[in-house]
């Protein structure tokens, strides 16, 4: 027994380093969560040597849209951008862990149902004509799994519901950075309507899935509102295929 466990060890191992200029690691052991920091803009915080079987690995963040967050982070602070940040779409809390992480100092507002797509959002993926049965469920989560992995947790703002309703009471504030990573149509649509009037000046939205097959709606949704808007976007080469949205700044 305890070969099998040595032999998977070391398969696992070099799995991992094999795939390691694909996707950066993140680890979990017991409540603590540790981000690696992306080697593009900085020096990774630790490197695994052993697995233990209390450890758990998530999944990774690949390195360029890992890289982009700590770029716009970068930029917001060099042009001191003010404002809240946002993500609807948090999931298991993996990409807001990074951004609550990269943005000590500012207010998180997580979106997100905590039971998987609503099937409102659903229905109207039918109706434009997308075939919504092979979507992913994303309904094994829940608020404590992703707050679990929040580092500056007092700036953690949940706000569970159907987005735009779970808005309600933030017309006011402002957003320096918004993560959209809400795979379907009327999310995605609804959400750069209802932030990017709210973005700062310098601000930045970056919508996920635009390139990714997948989830068509997540395209349709980010060209119909550049058509609307008159703003374009810039595509990004990570592995599904983002866009960046991005607000003039006054000078």
């Amino acid at each position: 027994m305890q070969l099998h466990k040595t032999l998977l060890k070391a398969a696992l191992l070099k799995v991992m380093k094999l795939i390691e200029t694909h996707s950066d690691y993140y680890m979990a052991r017991g409540n603590e969560f540790y981000p690696f920091i992306n080697p593009i803009a900085g020096i990774r915080a630790s490197q695994p040597c052993e697995l233990h079987s209390e450890d758990v690995w998530a999944r990774g963040m690949d390195k360029v849209q890992h890289g982009l967050m700590q770029l716009i982070r970068h930029e917001i602070y060099q042009r001191n951008i003010e404002g809240s940040i946002a993500e609807i779409g948090t999931y298991q809390g993996f990409s807001a862990s990074v951004m609550n992480y990269f943005f000590p100092d500012r207010k998180l507002y997580l979106f997100d149902t905590f039971q998987g797509f609503d099937r409102r959002d659903l229905g109207v993926e039918e109706k434009l004509g997308f075939n919504s049965k092979g979507y992913d469920d994303f309904s094994d989560t829940s608020e404590e799994l992703v707050m679990a992995k929040m580092t500056h947790k007092h700036n953690v703002m949940i706000r569970k519901g159907w987005f735009p309703e779970s808005a309600t009471g933030l017309e006011g504030e402002t957003f320096c950075f918004v993560f959209l990573d809400a795979d379907l149509y009327q999310p995605i649509y609804e959400g750069l309507h209802w932030f990017y009037p709210r973005l700062s000046n310098g601000g930045y939205i970056v919508v996920d899935d635009y390139n990714w097959n997948d989830y068509p709606g997540a395209k349709k949704a980010v060209e119909d509102f550049s058509k609307e808007a008159g703003t374009c976007f810039i595509p990004i080469p990570n592995t599904t295929g983002s866009v960046v949205f991005g607000k003039p700044l006054n000078f």
